[in-house]
C-alpha cells in the first residue's frame, strides 16, 4: 500500500508567502494607507480653506483718512522735476535698510536744491513696517501708532530730514510725497502733521503735499504696488475699517522682521525681496544648506512663509469691540477671542522656530540638496524677471488708454530694479529703482554698481517732458546716465510687449 505524500502547500509556504516578503508587503500596504490618509487630509484642508475664504467676508469701510491723486491742475511744468523712490528710511536699528544718509543729504543740498525744483518721492520713502517701539504694539495700526513710528524714523534720519527742511524753506521748491505700501500709514493726518512739523511747515502749506498718484505735464507716476498681487490694496486711496493688511505687509511684519533678528550672517539680506512670492525660492537657493545654522534659518523662513500663505491676510483687530457687540450677549466671548487672535503671530513664530531647531539637528544631507538649491535659484530668477516684466506691461497698457495718450513718461518704483524701456512713439517706462542695498546674486554677493538712481524731468518750450534716468556719484562729479546692468540671464529672459 503506497503512503501518500504530504501536501507541499501545508508543509512549505509558497514563495510569495515567505515571512520576510510578507512583512515588506504589510509595511508597503501600511505606507500606502498612510499616504492616502495624508492626501485625503490635504484635500480636506484645502476644501476647508476654500470654504473659509468664501464665507469669511470682510467688509472694507472707507474712513475720512484719505489722500487724493495729484492732477494736471496742480502741476507746474516750468519747474524741473526729480523723482526718487524706495528710500525705506527706518528706525535706525538692525532692520533699517537705509544707511547712506550722507549721500542723500549731499544730493538734496547740492543738486536738487540748486534751482527751482519739484522733488517727488515716489513711495516707500518711510519704512513703517519695520519700526519696533517699546510703547507701540507691532500689530497696532492706529493714527497714534503711525505718528509714533514716523517720529522714530525722523529721529533716526535727522540729517536727511534737515536737508529736506532746507529744501522746502526755498519758496520756489515743491516736495511731493506719493504713498506706497511700506508707508501706507501716511494716509493718517496725524502722520502727515508729524512730517510737516519736522520740516517747519504750517498746516496745508503747499510746499509739501501728498498723493497716491501724479498725473500731469506729460508724466504719470505711481509707486507701483497696485500692480503687485501681494501688495495690492482693495482701497489704496485711504485707511479702511478694519485696517487693510495685504499679504506683503503680513510677510514683512510676521516673518521677515523676525528673521532679521536672527544671528545668521545672511539674515539682513532677506529684506525687500521683490516679488514677495519669490521669498520661498530665495530661501531655498541660499548657500550652505548643509550647515546646521543655514538649515535652521531657512526652515524657519519657509514655515513662516507657508503659514502666511495658508489663509487670507488678517485684518486689524480693534482694542475694543464694536458698539453692536457691546450690547449683545456675545460680548462675553469678545475678550477670549481677542486674546487668542492677538497671540496668533507669536504662535506661528514659535512653530517656525521649532521646525528650525529640528532641521538644525538633522545630519548630513545628500547631494540632492545641491540640486534643489540650484533649481530654486533658477526659479527665483524666473519669478523676478516675470515680476518686473509684468509691471512694465501694466504700464504699457495704461499708456494705451485714452486719458494717458498725451503722456510721454510712465514712472514707478516698488520693484527696486531701475529700468528704462522704450514703449514706442517717443514714450518710455522708467523705474527709478531704490537707494537701499540690494544683491543680484546671493552666492557671489554681486551688487549693482549704480547705487543712487534718480529721474530728472525737464519740459521743453512746447511742454513736452524729457526724462533722463541718472545716477548720483557725489558732489565732486556730475550725475552719470544710468545704464542697464540687469543680470545677463534675466536680460535674456525679459520680454516686455
Amino acid at each position: 500500500m503506497m503512503r501518500s505524500r504530504p501536501n507541499q502547500s501545508l508543509t512549505q509556504p509558497p514563495q510569495h508567502q515567505r515571512p520576510g516578503i510578507t512583512i515588506l508587503r504589510a509595511v508597503g500596504i501600511w505606507l500606502l494607507r498612510m499616504l492616502l490618509r495624508v492626501a485625503w487630509a490635504i484635500v480636506l484642508l484645502m476644501l476647508l480653506r476654500w470654504i473659509v475664504l468664501r464665507v469669511r467676508r470682510i467688509r472694507i469701510r472707507p474712513t475720512p483718512y484719505t489722500t487724493p491723486p495729484i492732477g494736471p491742475e496742480a502741476i507746474d511744468t516750468h519747474r524741473r522735476r526729480i523723482v526718487v523712490s524706495d528710500l525705506h528710511l527706518g528706525g535706525g536699528d538692525r532692520r533699517d535698510d537705509f544707511c547712506d544718509d550722507a549721500a542723500l543729504i549731499s544730493f538734496i543740498d547740492q543738486y536738487v536744491n540748486r534751482e527751482p525744483t519739484e522733488l517727488i518721492l515716489a513711495g516707500d520713502t518711510f519704512e513703517f513696517l519695520q519700526v519696533s517701539l517699546p510703547d507701540v504694539d507691532d500689530n497696532e495700526w492706529s493714527a497714534q501708532a503711525a505718528a509714533r513710528r514716523l517720529e522714530a524714523i525722523i529721529t533716526a534720519h535727522a540729517g536727511v530730514v534737515a536737508a529736506l527742511r532746507r529744501f522746502v524753506q526755498n519758496t520756489s521748491n515743491q516736495l511731493t510725497i506719493l504713498i506706497g505700501n511700506h508707508d501706507f500709514e501716511l494716509h493718517y493726518p496725524a502722520a502727515k502733521m508729524v512730517l510737516r512739523q519736522a520740516l517747519g511747515l504750517p498746516t496745508d502749506d503747499p510746499r509739501l503735499r501728498f498723493g497716491i498718484s501724479y498725473h500731469g505735464g506729460g508724466v504719470y507716476i505711481v509707486h507701483g504696488n497696485q500692480f503687485d498681487p501681494w501688495n495690492r490694496f482693495v482701497n489704496f486711496a485711504g485707511i479702511s475699517e478694519p485696517f487693510e493688511v495685504v499679504r506683503g505687509t503680513q510677510l514683512v511684519k510676521e516673518v521677515i522682521n523676525d528673521l532679521e533678528d536672527d544671528p545668521f550672517p545672511l539674515a539682513p539680506l532677506i529684506d525687500n525681496i521683490k516679488p514677495s512670492s519669490a521669498f520661498f525660492w530665495y530661501l531655498m537657493s541660499l548657500q550652505r544648506l548643509r550647515d546646521p545654522d543655514a538649515r535652521r534659518f531657512v526652515t524657519r523662513g519657509i514655515i513662516g512663509f507657508l503659514q502666511v500663505t495658508a489663509w487670507a491676510p488678517p485684518h486689524h483687530l480693534s482694542s475694543e469691540a464694536d458698539e453692536w457687540l457691546k450690547h449683545s450677549p456675545f460680548i462675553v466671548f469678545w475678550q477670549p477671542i481677542a486674546t487668542f487672535r492677538r497671540g496668533r503671530v507669536a504662535r506661528h513664530q514659535a512653530i517656525a522656530r521649532q521646525f528650525g531647531v529640528a532641521a538644525e539637528a538633522v545630519g548630513d544631507l545628500p547631494e540632492v540638496v545641491d540640486q534643489v538649491r540650484d533649481e530654486a535659484r533658477r526659479q527665483a530668477s524666473r519669478e523676478v524677471t516675470a515680476f518686473n516684466d509684468e509691471i512694465a506691461r501694466e504700464m504699457a497698457q495704461i499708456a494705451r488708454q485714452p486719458p494717458y495718450q498725451a503722456d510721454r513718461l510712465f514712472v514707478c518704483g516698488h520693484t527696486h530694479l531701475a529700468r528704462n524701456i522704450d514703449l514706442g512713439d517717443g514714450r518710455r517706462y522708467i523705474n527709478t529703482g531704490t537707494w537701499t542695498d540690494i544683491v543680484f546674486d546671493v552666492e557671489t554677493m554681486r551688487r549693482p554698481s549704480q547705487r543712487y538712481p534718480f529721474l530728472e524731468i525737464v519740459n521743453d518750450s512746447a511742454g513736452v517732458p524729457h526724462g533722463r534716468l541718472l545716477v548720483w556719484h557725489g558732489p565732486t562729479q556730475p550725475p552719470q546716465v544710468w545704464h542697464d546692468e540687469e543680470p545677463p540671464q534675466q536680460r535674456r529672459q525679459s520680454r516686455v510687449q
